[in-house]
């Protein structure tokens, strides 16, 4: 285990794949002693307090479907009625941790219906907060979505059994919240009322969960350096709580946004610092999939192909034994991946990893539309790579002002530059008036807002200007930006540029024709 946790890389998962084979070794075992032991009055209690040992083991290991289930068989065996209501809410701890929506939602009701049989009605009230929460907040780990109204169905539910449980008041606070567009001013305010709520009951998961929701609120209206606020606030206030089944998801979550957060304001260091963080948490060393999304991204977009040919094996390992399971959060990062072969031209390849972003749940007419804003993104960096402007304007159909979604909104920056671009290249009667549009909204990226200048750098033939901001983008670690700016620049940059995009492992750029 020492050695697990020291290891990286390949080594990891030979490590991996040895602690993996031990704890089969043992688990039949002790599910068979288990098995017998629950099956005999006197040995009940005893059997639980294994059954919760293995599973909290599991759970930092990395086994969080094991640990699940031993959770489960946990509140089976539980004579008392407190016992087993914890349990379950543990065991939809780890369905969540491991991106289980559907098992995670039956399981708090499960929780919920223990508790209110126990006359509990504050722990009942608290289960059924989380499962609103749940459904309004991470509807991307939910492969099958919950009907219309499960929310208020659950809140309504909750609303009477809270009376003195003030924490459960706030998850119910933030559920509605979550519920609410990102637009709509209550939004904002029920998310600065649930985080003062939270700092005064000294509860850092409920203060994170509020400073998400205003994320989403700033994310939404270009606020890129408000949300990056609140995602630090995030990650200050998790840095000391010790990971497990019930705080799992909100840890990882934090990270992911955080990584995700810096991505939009380009800063790809951070980025790739707190993917590394998620990565490396216990209970992401068996969800492959799950440890490296955010990081792909993150390297797809500087141009570090080996890299994310690398993470690309180890996503799709971990989600084949995790089952293939549907998780429309990781589905950004697969997609990622398709970029970066089409940028090899690799075709094959990158229809393959499409396949595989639709299998993890993301709907093929929501990709072919702007509505992501990652996907026309991914797809225009690979057509005007390839020279095709035309296709890169078509692809981003949609205003970038238009975005009003935090999940589109995080896009906006890098797809400004692209769609300022596309009209460049293309020749397009709106690039004038596209450049100074995408100005303001590129300018909290530096990489983007650089991308910006370069259209209009390319609009006025300045090639001076083409190679200082070449050099712009190297610095921000934005290496394959850097290459098609030299490329762009043409004469001896291009040279230098196309040894670059060669050293990174892209096919030959197409080398457009510039305006006149």
């Amino acid at each position: 285990v020492e050695a697990l946790d020291a290891s990286a890389g390949d080594q990891r998962d030979r490590d991996l794949d040895r602690w993996r084979s031990a704890f089969d070794r043992v688990a039949d075992d002790l599910r068979a002693a288990l098995a017998w032991a629950g099956g005999r009055d006197g040995l009940r209690p005893q059997a639980r307090r294994l059954a919760l040992a293995l599973a909290g083991t599991a759970f930092t290991r990395g086994l969080v479907a094991e640990s699940q289930r031993r959770y489960e068989q946990s509140a089976d065996l539980a004579d008392e009625p407190s016992d087993r209501v914890t349990a379950l809410q543990l065991s939809a701890g780890a369905a969540a941790s491991r991106h289980s929506g559907n098992d995670a939602l039956q399981l708090w009701r499960a929780a919920a219906d223990a508790a209110i049989d126990a006359g509990d009605r504050g722990s009942a009230a608290h289960a059924l907060a989380q499962a609103a929460l749940l459904a309004s907040r991470l509807p991307g780990i939910i492969p099958d979505e919950p009907p219309p109204g499960t929310v208020d169905e659950l809140l309504a539910e909750a609303r009477p059994l809270a009376v003195a449980a003030p924490r459960a008041a706030t998850a119910m606070l933030l559920a509605e919240a979550f519920d609410r567009l990102e637009t709509d001013p209550e939004m904002r305010a029920m998310a600065e009322e649930a985080a003062a709520d939270a700092r005064r009951l000294d509860d850092p998961l409920l203060e994170s969960a509020a400073l998400d929701a205003l994320s989403v609120v700033h994310l939404a209206s270009g606020d890129v350096s408000g949300a990056l606020a609140a995602v630090r606030r995030r990650i200050d206030l998790l840095a000391t709580v010790r990971p497990g089944a019930d705080n799992g998801i909100e840890i990882s979550d934090a990270y992911a946004m955080a990584s995700e957060i810096a991505l939009t304001a380009g800063d790809l260091s951070s980025a790739r610092r707190y993917a590394d963080t998620l990565a490396a948490l216990p209970y992401h060393f068996e969800e492959g999939h799950l440890a490296t999304a955010r990081r792909l991204k993150v390297d797809a977009l500087a141009g570090d192909v080996d890299r994310v040919l690398t993470d690309a094996e180890r996503f799709r390992r971990g989600w084949e034994q995790a089952g293939r399971p549907r998780s429309r959060n990781v589905a950004s990062g697969s997609l990622a991946v398709a970029m970066i072969h089409g940028l090899r031209g690799d075709d094959a390849a990158r229809a393959d990893w499409h396949d595989i972003t639709v299998a993890l749940g993301a709907n093929l007419e929501f990709l072919a539309s702007c509505g992501s804003g990652y996907a026309p993104a991914f797809d225009a960096v690979v057509s005007l790579h390839r020279g095709d402007a035309d296709n890169a304007l078509a692809r981003l159909a949609d205003d970038p002002a238009d975005f009003t979604y935090w999940h589109n909104g995080e896009w906006r920056p890098w797809y400004a530059a692209l769609w300022a671009e596309a009209a460049v290249l293309a020749e397009d009667e709106s690039r004038h008036a596209r450049i100074e549009h995408a100005h303001p909204m590129a300018a909290p990226n530096p990489i983007a807002a650089a991308m910006v200048e370069r259209a209009a750098a390319l609009l006025t033939g300045d090639i001076q200007a083409l190679v200082g901001l070449a050099e712009t983008l190297n610095a921000a670690g934005c290496r394959y930006q850097w290459a098609r700016t030299l490329v762009l620049a043409g004469g001896d940059h291009a040279q230098r540029g196309r040894a670059v995009l060669d050293a990174l492992g892209v096919a030959p750029m197409a080398e457009p024709s510039l305006p006149a």
